[in-house]
């Protein structure tokens, strides 16, 4: 799965300008390990029928109606909510085109968390928009969803700050041959790409503090 930056650095190309809240949104499925690190609750909160298979489009569609009721009384939750989405969405790609390279690899585990390190970094010094991203990370609204309570995503919040505004957690080394930085960019492209069409193929609107987004 990819880390934090990856998901906040596709929410910047989805949107010209991400709310806080669709940042921690795009944060919050992972804060499961604030609580335990097994597969079987990961994939709950990941919003997996059951271990090992991802949800669907329709799947996805029918956790954002499910929500969408208290999302049309509170903005903040509605963007919450799609940055939820978003980032279960992005785990499902990566998974299928990003991750089976490193499988391939007899060290790939160790290679693969060398590389997703390096890249966090990488991203958050890339111009102003990697601390800019992190600033709306601390300044989000948490809500509670998918299984999640809120105080969980502000803990799982607090840990992924630190460690981003430590260098020296920075491996030292530069990326292997697997995957690229313009490999990793062309992901964001097409992730984003892809998640706009299935906001835009969804019934209602999405508001940020801009107007409406999408029809969905």
């Amino acid at each position: 799965m990819p880390w934090p930056m990856v998901h906040f650095a596709i929410a910047s190309e989805l949107l010209s300008d991400p709310t806080p809240e669709f940042i921690v949104g795009s944060l919050a499925p992972d804060s499961i390990h604030v609580r335990t690190n097994e597969r079987a609750e990961k994939a709950k909160t990941h919003l997996m029928p059951e271990p090992g298979r991802f949800a669907t489009d329709e799947e996805l569609k029918a956790f954002f109606n499910s929500n969408k009721k208290v999302a049309h009384n509170d903005p903040k939750f509605m963007q919450y909510l799609c940055g939820y989405i978003a980032h279960v969405y992005t785990d499902r790609v990566w998974t299928f085109e990003i991750y089976p390279a490193y499988e391939e690899h007899p060290n790939g585990r160790s290679v693969y968390t060398e590389d997703v390190t390096k890249l966090e970094f990488t991203i958050l010094r890339k111009g102003s928009d990697g601390h800019d991203l992190l600033n709306k990370l601390e300044a989000g609204k948490a809500f509670d969803l998918g299984g999640l309570l809120e105080q969980e995503v502000y803990q799982y919040r607090k840990d992924k700050v630190e460690f981003l505004n430590n260098p020296e957690n920075e491996p030292l080394g530069d990326l292997s041959i697997i995957l690229s930085m313009e490999a990793l960019e062309g992901f964001i492209h097409t992730t984003a790409l892809g998640l706009k069409q299935l906001f835009t193929g969804w019934t209602d609107q999405i508001e940020s503090g801009d107007g409406f987004l999408w029809k969905i």
